[in-house]
């Protein structure tokens, strides 16, 4: 019962998507929403338990400080739904900034998914974080191979002007965003204790992933940096 009223409340919000039956149906949804907010707190102690560097930050928060509205902002989307049928939260102690970097969740049926990313807003930010990955390769990838995890995001068609396309890391430096991500089955949306246990054990595996993309992030330059930026 604890996941059945998020779950079909957004199967049901993506079916009729529009102002008239969001409003008929708010009950539903402030239903649902207090039920995701329960998860959250659920949530706040698995990750503190298997991320302890971002426990201080989360620990004494208000869950619906990190839950995204459903509402989308129609002066940006506005050939799309008004709505998006789907739960979501980033559990860090500022949803609307990048860093520093914290979890992300989404409830939706059949795309459901928990995870750590880095996203930039230039260029020359995503450079930072190309160059800090080729300096640090043999970490990144003992990190991937060690907890069986990859590097998804959005790609680049081509290589970006200054790196090599041979280069072991070539995939992950087309990126424009770096997450890591593990999809929900429902088979494991059915109570919040079990939920909170298998979450634990996934935060713990993509951990060192997130501290290497915030110390990507947060990275102090050095000589390497200036001349690459000179060269490029």
């Amino acid at each position: 019962m604890e996941f059945d009223r998020m779950l079909a409340y957004c199967a049901a919000l993506e079916a009729h998507n529009e102002r008239s039956w969001f409003h008929e149906n708010h009950k539903w949804y402030e239903e649902a929403r207090e039920d995701f907010l329960s998860l959250l707190e659920h949530l706040r102690f698995a990750i503190a338990d298997a991320a302890p560097a971002v426990s201080r930050d989360i620990l004494y928060m208000p869950a619906k400080s990190w839950m995204y509205r459903i509402a989308r902002d129609m002066r940006y989307y506005r050939d799309m739904p008004p709505y998006k049928p789907s739960f979501r939260a980033y559990i860090s102690p500022d949803k609307k900034s990048p860093l520093p970097l914290g979890y992300f969740l989404q409830l939706k049926p059949g795309d459901s998914l928990l995870g750590t990313g880095l996203f930039c807003d230039s260029t020359k930010e995503m450079n930072r974080i190309r160059d800090f990955i080729l300096r640090h390769w043999d970490e990144l990838e003992a990190i991937l191979l060690e907890n069986g995890l990859t590097v998804e995001g959005d790609r680049l068609k081509t290589m970006p002007r200054g790196y090599d396309a041979a280069h072991p890391a070539a995939d992950i430096l087309r990126c424009k965003n770096w997450t890591v991500v593990f999809p929900l089955e429902e088979s494991c949306l059915t109570d919040y204790e079990s939920f909170a246990r298998h979450a634990s054990e996934l935060v713990r595996r993509r951990e060192p992933s997130r501290c290497f993309l915030l110390a990507a992030a947060t990275g102090v330059s050095d000589e390497n940096d200036e001349l690459l930026r000179f060269y490029r």
